[in-house]
């Protein structure tokens, strides 16, 4: 059998057994080119994700027009790349319609074609969406900061070319996307607890999240119906996943981080299947690549050392099974009780605390010992050591920027409890400056504190104060207890997502929604198209007000393929608004949005002319179609490649 291409002549002469000790097989870098180009599709999702509302959203005739943002100088818009779009004779609107396109190219050849998986493609992505997500105001999403910061990363870790041999900033890179993929899921399972939350502490917490998450579907439906502690067994799986399992993604054996990759690519297909949280999952998944070695890519002859490796590591993952088991029996006081589970955490909140602490402060010095490590053979490849490398700018500049980033993500890991906040300047001014390009975040704030019933707004509209109402469709948030709950698989609706945000607090800290009145009551097709188009008026209404109602989902018996909800009117959101009595008009004054759609203006008319071609061409297709349509098509041209 031949060896590994690539492998040295000390290796060959070892397969023939002339050496007792083996030479190290150099496998090329399957992981990293996996990693790129499953980035590369991710990409492409967010980009169509953002086009396919951006119309309604952000153009002059939208909700909050990007016009209004360009116009002030704060930090973050100082940076955008829209700023030159006047220089190509186009509008604000039409330039984003232009970054978005280009973003899809640049993603899509990234996916289809590897060779496209370069510095140059990353660059180009990041600046592009980067640009993108500073306009997007209210909307923007945890998924737009995780995907931004992971984004920066894969511009560490991509070649100038896909063909060029292992670089040595790579193991630093796959380091701190691996420490990232920790900082996520850590921070997703130890504010549950932390914060006290009664359902989470009788483990309640994952039977109310189905009922309560943004934007449910029907599997949410199905597996609220368990038994309740078929429910806490699934809710201490999660705190598994999430404060036990992720320590295992530093594990130095293969097959303990394989164990590791399987465990949470269950735990996310189950969260995929049951919200709609749009690329969040995929970005996660494409980072659990981290724990792949690329031995376990490449077809080649396993040595023994390997074998005997292999064997280590699946007894340590049994031994690691058990002690799950064991001591979830234990810590959790898992028991029977008039024939069903009964459960005791036998641990206080005080207790968790200290124990969070202290695997607060564990974890950075973890990494940070490994991105030692993994400098120091960096310098000892260098033939004159680290005076060599800082000459080499192509590779200390990569270097630097990595231990920056490691150091300052310190700031938003220690902030997941008040004690272990950093307060100190030298740690947090970085921190600021960084977060504010987007490329150290926070994450797991939202999950705090579990909602305990679900509160939905619903917008009505009539010709006259004393009815009919009328409701409007909404594509994916629920709106009626007889409508479906869609999938949107990996497509991301941010316009419904941003109305559950908007259900738990005052209508005069949302507002967004006094342009949307004024755009509804104008009938603004731009903004009418992020609704249900069967369910929206034909004309101009003359009033519309917005209720607010309490949705519980339907029991076994009660449920079927159209009635998955009850719902219970609780009280007014805001009154009945109409354009007649000036109140609209002075709170889009104050936010600085005009009160009537103002045309764009273009200089550059062939290709705004084809830039509008282009957007009435895909409008006839819904935002999940039209993601899916294109990953299908990606899909076709990689298998025909294959075959070819």
């Amino acid at each position: 059998m031949k060896p590994l291409s690539g492998a040295s002549d000390t290796e060959r002469r070892n397969d023939e057994g002339h050496d007792s000790k083996p030479a190290e097989v150099q496998y090329p870098p399957l992981v990293r080119n996996l990693i790129l180009r499953a980035m590369c599709g991710v990409y492409l999702v967010a980009f169509l994700s953002f086009y396919a509302q951006a119309e309604g959203l952000y153009s002059n005739s939208g909700i909050l027009p990007a016009n209004r943002v360009l116009a002030n100088g704060t930090l973050q818009e100082r940076f955008n790349l829209l700023r030159l779009v006047p220089l190509l004779g186009l509008d604000s609107q039409s330039g984003i319609d232009l970054f978005c396109l280009a973003g899809c190219v640049v993603a899509f050849l990234g996916l289809v074609f590897s060779d496209f998986c370069r510095l140059q493609s990353f660059i180009a992505m990041w600046s592009l969406y980067f640009s993108l997500v500073q306009i997007s105001q209210c909307f923007r999403q945890q998924s737009d900061e995780l995907l931004l910061e992971v984004g920066f990363l894969c511009i560490l870790l991509a070649p100038s070319k896909l063909s060029d041999p292992r670089s040595s900033i790579e193991d630093l890179a796959l380091l701190l996307m691996k420490w990232l993929l920790f900082r996520f899921v850590f921070a997703s399972g130890s504010v549950k607890l932390a914060s006290g939350c009664p359902l989470w502490w009788d483990l309640t917490g994952l039977k109310r999240h189905y009922e309560t998450m943004p934007l449910p579907t029907s599997y949410s439906w199905y597996t609220y119906q368990q038994p309740d502690g078929l429910h806490r067994l699934s809710t201490i799986y999660v705190y598994l996943s999430e404060l036990v399992c992720s320590w295992l993604f530093f594990a130095p054996n293969q097959k303990v981080r394989m164990f590791a990759l399987w465990w949470q690519l269950f735990l996310h297909l189950n969260i995929i299947g049951s919200g709609n949280y749009g690329f969040l999952s995929l970005i996660v998944m494409t980072l659990l690549l981290t724990l792949v070695d690329d031995r376990e890519l490449a077809r080649t002859p396993v040595k023994k050392e390997a074998r005997k490796e292999d064997r280590t590591g699946a007894l340590t993952v049994k031994l690691i099974s058990i002690l799950m088991v064991v001591g979830t029996w234990i810590v959790f006081g898992v028991g029977y009780k008039n024939g069903e589970l009964a459960f005791k955490l036998l641990f206080n909140r005080s207790q968790y605390l200290n124990m969070m602490q202290m695997m607060l402060r564990m974890a950075p010095l973890l990494v940070l010992s490994l991105m030692v490590q993994k400098f120091l053979k960096i310098v000892n490849k260098q033939a004159e050591g680290i005076r060599k490398m800082t000459e080499n700018w192509q590779l200390f500049l990569p270097t630097l920027a990595a231990f920056i980033v490691l150091l300052t993500s310190i700031v938003p890991h220690f902030q997941l409890t008040q004690s272990t906040a950093i307060s100190s300047s030298i740690f947090t001014k970085p921190y600021q400056g960084l977060h504010n390009l987007l490329v150290v975040n926070q994450y797991g704030q939202h999950l705090i504190k579990m909602r305990p019933k679900r509160l939905e707004i619903i917008l009505e509209y009539s010709d006259d104060l004393t009815g009919p109402w009328h409701e409007y469709g909404f594509e994916y948030k629920p709106w009626n207890h007889e409508g479906s709950m869609p999938y949107a698989w990996v497509y991301f609706p941010r316009f419904d997502f941003k109305f559950y945000d908007a259900s738990n607090s005052k209508p005069n800290t949302n507002k967004w929604l006094y342009p949307l009145v004024q755009r509804l009551l104008q009938n603004e097709p731009a903004v009418l198209k992020l609704f249900d188009e069967d369910h929206v008026p034909a004309k101009p209404p003359k009033f519309i007000r917005a209720s607010l109602y309490h949705f519980s989902f339907t029991s076994w018996f009660e449920g079927n393929s159209t009635t998955f909800w009850t719902r219970e009117r609780v009280s007014d959101y805001f009154p009945a608004y109409t354009l007649n009595d000036g109140f609209l008009e002075t709170k889009l004054k104050d936010i600085g949005i005009p009160t009537t759609a103002t045309p764009p203006e273009a200089i550059n008319l062939p290709l705004k002319w084809l830039l509008d071609a282009v957007r009435n061409f895909l409008a006839i297709f819904e935002g999940s179609l039209l993601v899916l349509g294109v990953l299908a098509a990606a899909v076709v041209m990689i298998i025909t490649q294959k075959q070819t």
